[in-house]
């Protein structure tokens, strides 16, 4: 079984997607009442979380390939 020397470690890479996805949700909690309806501020808070989680797993399986 070879490892991988180069790049980053896998788990650092999903624990800081993870952090990250954490961070844009607080703030689009924070920002989007502002904005919007407290109802469709929330939705859309949780439905942009999604993407980011979405977009970064998909990132991170990429990478591995």
């Amino acid at each position: 079984m070879q490892t991988r020397t180069q790049g980053m470690d896998p788990r650092i890479k999903d624990i800081a997607a993870a952090a990250v996805s954490f961070v844009v949700f607080i703030a689009l909690l924070l920002a989007l009442p502002a904005v919007l309806d407290q109802g469709i501020a929330f939705l859309a808070a949780i439905i942009g979380f999604i993407i980011v989680v979405s977009v970064a797993g998909y990132f991170t399986i990429e990478k591995f390939r």
